[in-house]
This record gives C-alpha cells, structure tokens and sequence, in this order.
C-alpha cells in the first residue's frame, strides 16, 4: 500500500497529559552537614530533589497516564511523536479516553481539595525537617495547572514538494508495529509462560490482543493476514476452559514465538511437554483385553505444534 493509501487509513493522535512530579530542586541551605565539610560546586555536581508530599498521593494520575496509553497502543502503533490509529478504531478508542479523562479529572479535584491535609500529613511524617517541606511547596493554583488530560487527533498530508521526510516515517511504520508486537509477545512470555508446562485461560488474552492490533493495522503490510489466519485457527482448537497443557500448551507456545521470535517457545513448540494422565481405576469385571488399535497407543509421529500455514517463515517479527 502506498503512502497515500496508509495516510488515508490512519487519523494521528496525541496525548498531552501533564503530572505533577511532587518534588522540588534541592538548595544548600536544605542539607546539614555534621563534619562541617562543604558541599561540591553546581559544575560539579547537583543536588537533585526533595519530595514535598506522599508520592502516593499522585500515584493516580501517573495510573490514568498509563491506562491511556495502553488503549492506545493497544489498537495502534508509535508514530511522529504520537500514534497513528486506524481510522475504524478511533470512535472507540476516543470513548474510551475520555472515559479515562472524567476519571482523571475527578480524581484532580479530589487531590486538591485535600492538598493542604496531604501536605500537613508528610511534614508529620518528616520530623525535623518541616521548614524545608514548607518552603518548598507549591500554591495549589499552580498544582492545578500542571495537572492535565487530554486526547488530540488530526489527518497529516505531505508538503507537496517535501514529501520525502513523510513517506520515509509511513514506511517505517510497518517495522514500527512489528517492533511493538515483539515486546508485547516477549511481556505475555515473561509473565505467564515462562519456566511452566501449562497455563490457564487467561495467557490467551494478550496473544488474542496482538492478533486484534494486528488486523486493525493490517494494510500496513498486507502479507501479515496470513500470520493471523494460521494463528486464530491455532486458537481456535485450544480447549476454551480449564488449564491448557501438552501439546495444546506447545501450540499456543508456537503462536508466542511467531509473534515475538522466542528461541524458548519455539522449542517447546517442536518438543512438546509430555503430561501424564491420572490412572483410573477400572471395574473388576472389566476385561483388560484390547489390541493396540483399539487403544489408540502406537507411534506418535514427531509433529511440530506450530500454526500451520502452505508456507511457514522462519521468523515474522
């Protein structure tokens, strides 16, 4: 696809969502030297900060952040400072930011209704050290306007004449969601995959995210709808409740590594764990006389739980 033809399926949206650090630049007159000595010169070394109140207290603000930006990354992908998102996901995306707007909003108010407590509550904390809280903190006015949310989207076009510098950030944006996919992969791998012969239904849902980041960025690179077919019918035969183990786990250790390009899912994928079946005990008056093909017991063929495509690549991402 052309670089029209992308421009023409992604809208650009940034975040602008300012926080408050809490803390303030320390001064000399703030630390108490014992032995006397003195303190290094600016050029040689600085003081860094000082915390004027709970940083839990702004701990909400910095989760809103990052609940924001995984709604966004999680439809789509890293672009000039920003993310460029496929069109049909925008309307439901924005819902969801502003949903994360009106929270962070309220939360705002809530913090600085009770600003002066918190601030009393941590020079309570800090005995002794109570002139240098107080003379560090921060008008409430002035809180307010550091604290901010909010979600901006627009289309972009090329100067026509300098349309050289564009194209080369749209065709990068292929390798871009590529990059993304891989660290996601790696994250779900770490998290619930690694070191284990079985997981629970849960460890699907990242990798059911990453196929719907995928397909919703698809004409980025077209070829990648092959990726996501073979891997949704891999899905698809996993059982849908209690642990996934055997080789259904070795299948869905296959669909990791071709996301993310994990050595050790991969082969976990061509050896599969081997689980052992509970024994059951059976009725005296049943009589154990089966032949092999009866029983099902032969030679299992040496079959790799990888998806299956007419053609596998040695590596996606």
């Amino acid at each position: 696809m052309n670089q029209d033809n992308i421009l023409g399926n992604i809208s650009i949206l940034i975040l602008p969502v300012s926080l408050w650090s809490g803390r303030k630049k320390l001064r000399p007159e703030d630390l108490r030297l014992a032995d006397g000595s003195e303190l290094p010169p600016d050029k040689l070394a600085t003081l860094g900060s000082k915390r004027v109140m709970n940083p839990a207290a702004l701990n909400p603000f910095a989760s809103c952040k990052s609940r924001a930006e995984r709604a966004v990354l999680s439809v789509g992908t890293r672009f000039l400072g920003g993310y460029a998102v496929p069109v049909g996901k925008l309307n439901a995306l924005m819902t969801e930011l502003e949903e994360i707007r009106a929270t962070f909003d309220e939360t705002k108010e809530s913090f600085l209704a009770g600003y002066n407590r918190e601030v009393e509550e941590w020079i309570a904390e800090n005995p002794g050290w109570e002139n240098v809280i107080r003379n560090a903190v921060e008008d409430v006015d002035y809180v307010r306007a550091q604290l901010s949310f909010s979600a901006r989207t627009f289309y972009i076009n090329p100067v026509e004449g300098h349309e050289s510098g564009l194209e080369e950030e749209v065709n990068g944006l292929a390798g871009q969601l590529r990059r993304e996919v891989r660290q996601q992969a790696k994250a779900a791998w770490d998290c619930s995959f690694h070191g284990k012969v079985e997981v629970g239904q849960k460890a699907v849902r990242p990798v059911r995210a990453m196929l719907e980041k995928i397909e919703g960025l698809v004409f980025l690179e077209p070829g990648l709808n092959e990726l996501v077919s073979g891997i949704r019918l891999t899905l698809a035969a996993l059982p849908k409740t209690g642990p996934i183990k055997g080789k259904d786990f070795a299948a869905l250790c296959g669909a990791i590594h071709l996301l993310g390009n994990i050595p050790e899912a991969k082969e976990i994928a061509e050896n599969p764990p081997v689980t052992e079946e509970p024994e059951r005990e059976l009725p005296l008056a049943v009589e154990l006389e089966t032949t092999e093909e009866e029983s099902g017991i032969g030679v299992i063929p040496d079959l790799t739980c990888l998806p299956q495509f007419e053609e596998t690549p040695a590596e996606w991402f």
